[in-house]
């Protein structure tokens, strides 16, 4: 009869849960709290009806008992009308410890058999959310209701004599606990596990569950963290998680949950956690996914993310390799160019020396012809091979400047004349524009030279008709060129490619140049401390602008990571490309 009574209040609670309440877990547990906040009131009557008959009728300890009661069940109001179950434990431990404490004192003190009572705590403690932590809060319940019975104890004038009527109320209990334990589901996964089914398919992928504290401490890990990270799940406890995240990942991880804690959704995070050398050393990336559960706590799903790590993994191979290929042809083509370059020059000055007839004139118009054609493909031919050798100095950081005092308008005259063979040739009328105000300078001539001969012959080659011009202002200890031109322009996405070495252009107009004379420029102006930029579009011509410190005391230098030296009074970006 009692069982099926109780079987019927079972089925009461389930109907009474909030709509809120959908997962199976969480409303199992509800339900029996709702059935102990049901039951504890029929306990504290049967004590308070022994009591009374033996002690006398008392108006205080009525009027406690009866309000225990009174509060056991609006705590299961809250309950069914909020469905915040942990709110509601906390109101029933508080009242439970209250009532047994009363009962206790009443009873004859912690001698009686009604101490009995404070066991019952702890069995329904964990009888409702099923885990060692319920257990150990129902402890401290009855270590409080304890003290707090000895309190309420020397207040009473007088108290019961205990007897054999004290284990009337225990066995009652006791009886209430025989006929529930028979009728009440499964056992069910215990609260250090994850309740919900979301959660069990989360461990069934091999991922690791986290329970965190609103501050972010953990207060709850799965075992899969042991073959995920080789740790026992213990030591992720508390704040051990958070110091096994990399330093660098911190910030987001405390500002992830802060965000779910604030209401903000659910958040998704990379970490990288620092794992035993049994589980591969060093760290290891997760992905983290948090969302704030109905019990006001920080659900946290770590997934291994080794296929990125894997990725990363590879791309950092690739980029090693890919930049000693590109060591090693810098470094091959620096030996092969200085090994051609002095038996180019022996060609070059042997064919001009017999151009100019310096030995006798030739026999036919044949030979000189071939003998001019001989010079001026050794010429073109060195001249590549300088580049390329000034090109590998630029990328090793090898290059060193050679500081003089010259004068400006003969070092751009001079570039000029060297450049107006191709224009005279093209018909492109070549412009100076140099300001009086500037005189002799300090600075690298020889690459101010070679930075103004491939800008202008570049210019010239872009520019099939029209007019390239070269200007020149000095601000304070700066030296400002621009070269400009009316040729056909650069588009985007060429614009976006130049300044790289063997990059070119592709139109008709750059079929026949190597690609490293923009590379080259870009390299001479860090090295001297300066900066570049680049305007153009198609149809509308090419604008270079380049600024050089020309000061005339001795300026000081930084190493770049690229090694090129450069002036450290220059802040600018160094390169620079607009369309």
């Amino acid at each position: 009869m009692l069982k099926d009574r109780f079987q019927a209040t079972s089925a009461f609670c389930e109907g009474l849960l909030h709509p809120s309440v959908t997962e199976d877990g969480e409303r199992s547990c509800q339900k029996r709290l709702l059935q102990v906040l049901f039951c504890a009131p029929s306990v504290v009557l049967v004590g308070a009806g022994q009591i009374i008959s033996q002690f006398g009728y008392v108006p205080g300890a009525v009027a406690g008992l009866a309000l225990t009661v009174a509060l056991s069940l609006a705590a299961a109001v809250v309950l069914t009308s909020t469905g915040r179950r942990r709110m509601v434990e906390i109101m029933g431990l508080c009242i439970g410890s209250a009532g047994v404490a009363m009962l206790i004192a009443l009873g004859g003190g912690l001698g009686s058999a009604l101490t009995v009572l404070l066991a019952g705590l702890v069995i329904e403690a964990a009888w409702v959310a099923r885990g060692r932590r319920a257990m150990a809060w129902g402890l401290a319940a009855a270590v409080v209701a304890a003290m707090l019975s000895v309190a309420i104890d020397s207040f009473l004038p007088q108290t019961v004599e205990p007897s054999a009527w004290s284990w009337l109320t225990p066995l009652f209990y006791g009886l209430l606990v025989a006929v529930r334990f028979p009728v009440t589901e499964g056992a069910e996964i215990p609260e250090e596990s994850p309740a919900g089914s979301a959660d069990a398919v989360a461990v069934a992928a091999g991922a690791i569950i986290l329970r965190l504290h609103a501050s972010g401490d953990v207060l709850s890990a799965t075992a899969q963290a042991k073959a995920a990270m080789g740790i026992e799940p213990e030591i992720l406890l508390g704040t051990g998680f958070f110091e096994r995240v990399l330093v660098s990942d911190r910030v987001a991880y405390l500002s992830a949950v802060a965000d779910v804690r604030d209401g903000k959704g659910v958040k998704g995070l990379r970490l990288r956690v620092r794992v035993p050398a049994a589980a591969g050393a060093g760290y290891r990336a997760f992905l983290a996914d948090m969302a704030l559960d109905a019990d006001g706590e920080i659900a946290v799903v770590l997934r291994d993310d080794d296929a990125t790590s894997q990725l990363e993994q590879a791309l950092a191979d690739a980029k090693r390799e890919a930049k000693e290929a590109v060591e090693l042809r810098d470094h091959l083509l620096a030996s092969v160019s200085h090994e051609l370059r002095t038996p180019l020059n022996a060609i070059a000055g042997f064919s001009d020396v017999l151009a100019n007839e310096m030995f006798g004139p030739f026999a036919n118009a044949k030979q000189r012809e071939y003998v001019t054609l001989i010079n001026e493909a050794s010429s073109h031919l060195l001249n590549v091979v300088n580049a390329v050798l000034d090109v590998s100095k630029m990328r090793a950081g090898t290059y060193e400047e050679e500081i003089e005092e010259f004068r400006l308008e003969e070092a751009a005259k001079l570039t000029l004349a060297i450049v107006s063979r191709d224009a005279n040739a093209r018909t492109t009328k070549l412009e100076l524009d140099l300001d009086p105000r500037i005189g002799t300078i300090r600075c690298d001539r020889r690459a101010l030279q070679q930075i103004l001969i491939n800008l202008l012959s570049n210019a010239v080659k872009f520019t099939p008709e029209g007019s390239v011009r070269l200007v020149a202002r000095q601000r304070a200890q700066r030296l400002h060129l621009t070269v400009s031109d009316t040729g056909i322009g650069i588009a985007p996405d060429d614009l976006a490619r130049l300044g790289k070495p063997f990059t070119q252009v592709k139109n008709e107009h750059a079929s026949k140049g190597t690609g490293l004379g923009l590379s080259l420029v870009k390299g001479l102006v860090e090295a001297s401390g300066g900066s570049m930029s680049i305007e153009s579009a198609p149809g509308a011509g090419t604008k270079v602008h380049v600024s050089l410190p020309v000061s005339g005391g001795v300026i000081e230098r930084t190493e770049r990571t690229s090694g090129a030296k450069l002036s450290g009074e220059w802040n600018e970006v160094p390169y620079r490309k607009t369309a």
